[in-house]
């Protein structure tokens, strides 16, 4: 199920370049310019299978589990490999007096001896370090070391998936580009569900008071709505990220945690819209002093979390390149992180994938020009910059 791309960035030697014509760009100034755009071969969407393959009879993911009033149902079909949360809170009916949800009816408390025990409770006297002033623009990035860069690397499946060809590349450049940045990189491959688990937790209990921030990398196979594949069975990727929250890590409380996926999200595909210069559009194509003692922060403060691509829809990988998205992004960071915020530089990167890139298939029509763009969403409070060390 190869797939062939367009991409005007082909660095890497042993490709297949053909020269597109009329593929002109326009500087800010509007004056035409020539962008060389070219084709490359054997990209693939970075998915289970095609859209209408059937998922492999050895699917499964992880046993139905009951805890924190939360029951954890496991699809019955293996063709709809989703975990179901189902919610089961104790209400009271007795209303807040003060601040209440901005929703449809006002959220009860839980009763007196009865604790809803999926929300932190509101009385917690939870601390931490205080990182940066309450009105810093910039997190703190003077620690003593950067912090740690995890990146789980999936190429090989036990559930009969195929290969992800090319993951190593961007394992490699994830290295390079983050080790440069001072982090301390650790590529785990292939791991069993346990084993993620296993390493998150023991993420989230260490000391990271020394530490500028943490960053994760997921690569691997992905399925809506927001399940990720480890190397035997599916979970849902909130299994990442969910245990550093402030009231989990208190040592990355006011700290940046980054975390960065590489999954499909779904069967949709993107085709794309054409956009012309109007005028030219026949012509062309184309740790703190500070006076404030204290500061309470949400404890889902200071996440960025990145999608390779929107919810819903496939995300494509080169065999020979690696990914639109961790390739474009270590790129943009490698170029630009001496002066430029790591949201800006995201930007960037969205607009490198979004513009410079599409699907090449003349065998399936309906694979053919496809569009990608990731899907970043950040509860980030302030800039980080990574300032050298």
């Amino acid at each position: 199920m190869d797939t062939e791309i367009a991409n005007s960035r082909g660095e890497t030697p042993g490709n297949i370049f053909q020269m597109m014509p009329g593929d002109e760009d326009l500087d800010q100034g509007n004056t035409p310019i020539m962008n060389k755009r070219m084709r490359r071969v054997s990209d693939v969407i970075d998915s289970v299978g095609e859209k209408d393959d059937d998922l492999p009879s050895g699917y499964s993911t992880p046993r139905a589990t009951e805890a924190d009033n939360e029951v954890f149902l496991e699809s019955p079909e293996q063709n709809t490999p989703e975990s179901i949360r189902v919610f089961k809170p104790n209400w009271l009916t007795q209303k807040k007096s003060s601040d209440l949800p901005d929703a449809g009816v006002s959220q009860p408390s839980c009763s007196q001896g009865e604790t809803d025990l999926s929300q932190p409770s509101a009385s917690s006297t939870l601390s931490a370090t205080m990182t940066v002033h309450k009105d810093a623009e910039h997190y703190n990035m003077n620690h003593k070391n950067r912090g740690k860069c995890v990146v789980f690397n999936h190429e090989i499946f036990d559930t009969g998936f195929p290969p992800r060809e090319g993951s190593a590349l961007d394992a490699k450049k994830i290295d390079k580009t983050f080790s440069s940045l001072g982090f301390e990189v650790e590529i785990l491959e292939d791991l069993e569900h346990s084993k993620v688990i296993e390493k998150i937790n023991e993420l989230s209990s260490e000391d990271h008071s020394d530490n500028d921030c943490l960053c994760i990398f997921m690569l691997t196979h992905g399925l809506s709505p927001d399940m990720v594949f480890a190397k035997d069975v599916a979970y849902n990727a909130e299994k990442i990220w969910k245990p550093f929250t402030a009231d989990k890590c208190t040592s990355l409380a006011g700290k940046p945690k980054l975390f960065f996926f590489q999954a499909c999200r779904g069967e949709g595909l993107d085709a794309g819209v054409q956009v012309k210069h109007p005028r030219l559009a026949a012509a062309f194509r184309t740790e703190v002093d500070s006076s404030t003692t204290s500061y309470k922060l949400p404890t889902h403060a200071d996440f960025l979390i990145a999608h390779s691509t929107v919810q819903g829809h496939y995300s494509w990988r080169s065999p020979s390149c690696g990914t639109w998205f961790i390739q474009s992004l270590c790129d943009a960071i490698d170029e630009f992180h001496e002066t430029t915020d790591l949201q800006k530089i995201l930007t960037i990167c969205s607009r490198r994938v979004a513009t410079e890139f599409s699907s090449y298939n003349e065998l399936y029509p309906t694979r053919h020009e496809q569009k990608q763009v990731p899907s970043i969403t950040s509860m980030l409070i302030r800039d980080i910059y990574f300032t050298p060390k």
